[in-house]
């Protein structure tokens, strides 16, 4: 059996981040933003190590525990990682490669598909199984695209801790995204900033 190599998919040493979708035992598909950690041969073993933070009450981890799947989608579309933060996206993002169990989403540059397996507190290893490269773009470094990423973590952590200085970091990323990002930066940044006055 080929082994599978993440770097193929995008998934790199250190922490990627990726839209991973999941089902619910009775199948409603779910997304959201997270961060795949690999460390590739830096434990005393020499093995590729894949594991992923998963915490109590988000969806990701109640379907995971239910299913054993996962799938890690890349993705470079900001507007998709804010609306996935914050909502549930529309039935129609997401396709089906085997007709049923974990879904894919049909805009992804590509999808990896784990099994995963709960080892201690909220980690998680993963393992995986089969994916797709739908489309291999040439893609530069984006200020703007970094920004959104790093706006909504200020944002989730808002959510959770409710300390203004995260309304700061988030308006100095918006005018990092104002100078560097394009239009679907500058339309993601809008649409934080809506959810964002909800919350405060």
């Amino acid at each position: 059996m080929t082994r599978i190599n993440p770097g193929d998919f995008g998934i790199l040493n250190g922490i990627s981040e990726v839209i991973a979708t999941t089902r619910s035992e009775s199948g409603v598909p779910n997304a959201a933003p997270i961060g795949i950690i690999r460390n590739n041969g830096s434990h005393s073993s020499g093995d590729d190590q894949i594991c992923v933070r998963l915490f109590s009450g988000s969806h990701t981890r109640q379907n995971v525990i239910e299913t054993g799947e996962i799938v890690a989608n890349t993705i470079h579309d900001p507007v998709i990682y804010v609306e996935s933060t914050f909502d549930d996206l529309d039935p129609d993002m997401f396709k089906y490669p085997d007709n049923k169990g974990c879904p894919a989403l049909k805009h992804a540059d590509a999808w990896l598909l784990f099994t995963c397996k709960q080892s201690k507190g909220n980690l998680f290893d993963l393992t995986p199984v089969k994916g797709v490269v739908c489309n291999t773009p040439m893609i530069c470094v984006n200020r703007g695209f970094n920004a959104v990423i790093e706006s909504l973590v200020h944002a989730t952590r808002y959510q959770l801790k409710q300390d203004p200085k995260y309304l700061e970091l988030i308006r100095h990323h918006a005018q990092i995204i104002q100078v560097c990002g394009g239009t679907r930066e500058k339309t993601a940044i809008i649409k934080l900033k809506e959810i964002m006055e909800e919350l405060s």
